[in-house]
């Protein structure tokens, strides 16, 4: 008699998530923790200039009441990812109060609509920053304390626009593929510490109001646009044809989990396209 597979050696974990204020942080955070995981919820809860809405501090309280419904514990970080000496002092907050940090989700990312010519300095800096640097920084601090235990998985959030191009998103594009560039580094350099390191691709996620999934509702409104229609412009672009291929954040979510357990033990430097097809056409 066979038995139904299962995430295997999640139960226990401690998860550090930035970006998880709302949206797709926020639904991994709920995922891990149904999964048995305690959660380090980590994001900026502060407005960037000249980029869409990011999480509120009642976001992140949100947050913990659902990491906390599921039994699990979950500590709040409110800390900038494009600030090194707040990551360090995040990291160090959470291990303090968690114990240790098992898997690092670096999701916070934030895009924004530049042609070449009208390319701000501020979105520009905002995009790279949060987007490549971000996860260099987390890296930074977190990687000596999983190397220091012999074991560990970080797991880097790309986007499926590195499997074509996009007019107005160079900026996100180009930090995107970056972390294409530092995952596949950090594997090799990481592999005798017994750290896996994966990345995910994901398709434009739908948009949801208030603690749902932002990054389309934010850049549809720049366009004058109703999010849903963004969303399905968006995904008639770059997905495949017909009405299976529109992702949702748990889609993302269930990417991530495979990655984090032990099912995914033998799997590092891959980079998992969650497209809807981006990338095969």
């Amino acid at each position: 008699m066979t038995t139904a597979p299962t995430l295997r050696g999640l139960e226990n974990k401690v998860v550090l998530i930035t970006g998880a204020g709302r949206g797709q942080g926020a639904n991994h955070a709920r995922a891990f923790a149904e999964a048995g995981c305690n959660i380090a919820a980590l994001d900026i809860c502060a407005p960037i200039p000249d980029l869409y809405d990011t999480a509120t501090p009642e976001d992140m309280a949100q947050t913990v009441k659902e990491v906390e419904a599921a039994g699990q514990r979950c500590v709040s970080l409110i800390a900038d990812v494009r600030d090194e000496s707040a990551v360090a002092a995040a990291v160090a907050s959470a291990i303090e109060q968690l114990g240790r940090i098992d898997i690092l989700i670096n999701n916070a990312g934030m895009a924004a609509l530049d042609s070449i010519g009208d390319m701000r300095a501020s979105t520009l800096n905002a995009v790279i920053d949060t987007n490549l640097k971000g996860p260099m920084w987390m890296a930074k601090h977190v990687v000596p304390h999983m190397v220091g235990r012999g074991t560990g998985n970080i797991i880097n959030i790309s986007s499926a626009v590195t499997g074509n191009g996009n007019a107005m998103l160079s900026h996100y594009v180009a930090s995107k593929y970056g972390v294409i560039g530092l995952t596949r580094s950090w594997a090799y350099e990481l592999a005798e510490s017994g750290i896996n390191v994966n990345a995910v691709c994901p398709a434009t996620i739908r948009p949801g109001e208030g603690h749902g999934s932002g990054m389309v509702r934010g850049l549809a409104a720049f366009m004058d646009m109703d999010p849903i229609e963004a969303y399905d412009m968006w995904n008639k672009v770059g997905n495949f044809p017909g009405p299976k291929w529109a992702a949702e954040m748990q889609d993302i979510t269930d990417a991530c989990l495979y990655l984090a357990s032990d099912n995914a033990r033998m799997v590092t430097g891959h980079v998992l396209y969650v497209d809807a097809g981006q990338a095969a056409k």
